[in-house]
């Protein structure tokens, strides 16, 4: 085959392959709002804290549920899932635009394509969530850290900066990486570049963005950190003191397990890739930092673990990974590199099908399959028209608020022009709720079986039982109280053959002025 001829077929095979991955991304964009009938739980939350507007929550930084917000009230349920994917696609252009400066355009393009051979890029990404919304940061600051350092130019310390701010206004395990690159200015061939302002500069412009949030955890205890440091111990009680310092062993497990499609497709290959000792004579300059920014965040959750007994979630790990396919790619022997990209990419091909058809059928089928409801199975519209039909028996006036079991309630706000949630727990953790805003309002709390339901602020209120609620009844004449009625919803199932209906229990705290004096 003359070379002509072979790059025409290669050149017709990438064109078939971009074909390929662009009908990929539509379907995962569009097919999921037409196969689930409810969004997982951390969008509906994260839509939720996004339409308050604050500049922390209860659990995280801010900026992801601003943008899940904004997409949900642009497109409606279909936002968030283009968003996921939106993820992922600026994670493998920033992939790509970092490859083909150390590698041949061919193998960025089959590294950036591998990452999707990373399971957390596939059926994890659906559920827009803060590690998703770290895909495309991890990747941007790959990028950003290595220009600044090869061509130390001021846009890309202002675009490293930038990154992390933004970064560290997603999730606090950005550090996992920021802490590296930190440390990478400590050797001394880096020290002249600490005498110059651009990489200051680029500290400052993250200080910055993080600023405001950083301001709202002094003014709200500090409440992430003490969520983190709480979930962290209800790890620690859970394992022994041994097992907390070795966490970190489960967590590279999970990580590995992650890896395995790509792994599976290396090992078919692997009489095509180059040896250990042959790669490290044909690294080209700057390789070294890729493989410093990729391992050294999984160097510091170790030491978490390992001296400070920190427990780790596998979750941690899904955007630590953006480089892995590059890196897999770079492997490739020049002899046999068109055979063996050519083959990788049809294995990619078959993965990400699969990987597709399973995960589809899942969301479409697989509650009639195991006659059990996932999360994105429930059947949120109907809770919602439930909610929205006894608030309205009841009150005259808008619901304002929803409280209670924060899954359900999320649902239900997020369907219902946005009342705001009440979460269950200390009132700190809904900052924008109030005694006053309750005993003007009102609010309805919703919960499933036996599940503790913890609402101080109504603690403070008058709240009558409906019985004593007729106007005739001097009792009723406290204009600040507010009447409590309640009762059970049964709710159908999507799939007819679960027989048990979804039972959720519900108390109305409806102002006196607002209540329809109906027959409980």
């Amino acid at each position: 085959m003359s070379d002509q001829h072979q790059l025409q077929s290669s050149f017709k095979q990438w064109r078939l392959f971009f074909v390929f991955v662009c009908l990929y991304f539509t379907v995962w964009s569009i097919l999921p709002t037409f196969l689930a009938s409810s969004v997982p739980l951390d969008v509906s939350e994260g839509i939720n804290w996004g339409s308050e507007w604050q500049w922390g929550y209860y659990k995280h930084p801010p900026f992801s549920s601003w943008i899940l917000y904004s997409s949900y009230q642009l497109l409606g349920h279909i936002g968030p899932y283009i968003l996921s994917q939106l993820c992922v696609l600026l994670t493998l252009f920033f992939i790509y635009q970092l490859g083909k400066k150390l590698w041949s355009p061919a193998i960025a393009l089959l590294g950036s394509s591998l990452t999707l051979a990373v399971i957390y890029y596939t059926y994890p990404s659906l559920e827009f969530n803060h590690n998703v919304a770290q895909f495309p940061i991890w990747a941007g600051l790959y990028l950003a850290f290595y220009q600044s350092l090869t061509q130390n130019r001021l846009r890309d310390w202002v675009f490293l900066g930038v990154l992390g701010g933004i970064g560290m206004l997603i999730k606090y395990t950005v550090i996992f990486l920021l802490i590296p690159m930190a440390l990478y200015f400590i050797l001394p061939r880096q020290w002249p570049l600490l005498k110059q302002p651009k990489p200051w500069l680029a500290a400052f412009i993250m200080l910055a963005i993080f600023a405001p949030h950083l301001y709202w955890l002094i003014n709200h205890d500090w409440l992430p950190l003490s969520y983190a440091n709480g979930r962290a111990q209800d790890i620690s009680e859970a394992a022994s003191n041994v097992q907390r310092h070795f966490s970190w062993v489960n967590f590279i497990v999970a990580q590995l397990g992650a890896h395995i499609p790509l792994l599976i497709m290396l090992a078919f290959n692997r009489k095509k890739l180059l040896g250990i000792n042959k790669y490290r004579q044909r690294l080209p300059d700057g390789a070294s930092l890729l493989w410093y920014m990729y391992l050294s965040p999984l160097v510091v959750v170790v030491i978490l673990s390992l001296v400070f007994g920190v427990g780790l979630r596998d979750m941690w790990g899904m955007p630590m990974w953006a480089l892995s396919g590059l890196l897999a790619a770079s492997f490739i022997a020049s002899a046999s590199q068109v055979f063996t990209i050519a083959r990788l990419r049809k294995s990619l091909v078959t993965w990400l099908t699969l990987a597709t058809v399973l995960s589809f059928i899942y969301i479409g089928l697989g509650d009639q399959i195991r006659h059990k409801a996932s999360r994105m199975q429930w059947p949120e519209q109907k809770l919602t028209n439930q909610a929205i039909e006894t608030w309205q028996t009841l009150s005259s006036c808008s619901l304002d608020s929803i409280s209670g079991d924060r899954w359900l309630s999320a649902l239900v706000a997020m369907n219902s022009d946005f009342p705001s949630l009440m979460i269950s727990g200390p009132a700190s953790h809904s900052p924008w709720m109030n005694a006053e805003r309750l005993q003007k309002n009102g609010t309805l709390v919703i919960w499933q079986n036996d599940d503790h339901v913890l609402l101080p602020l109504l603690n403070k209120l008058t709240v009558l039982d409906s019985k004593v609620a007729d106007v005739s009844n001097p009792i009723a004449n406290d204009t600040d109280a507010l009447i409590k009625q309640q009762g059970q919803w049964q709710i159908a199932w999507r799939d007819t053959n679960i027989t048990k209906p979804l039972m959720v229990n519900w108390v109305a705290y409806v102002p006196i002025h607002c209540f329809r004096n109906v027959p409980p």
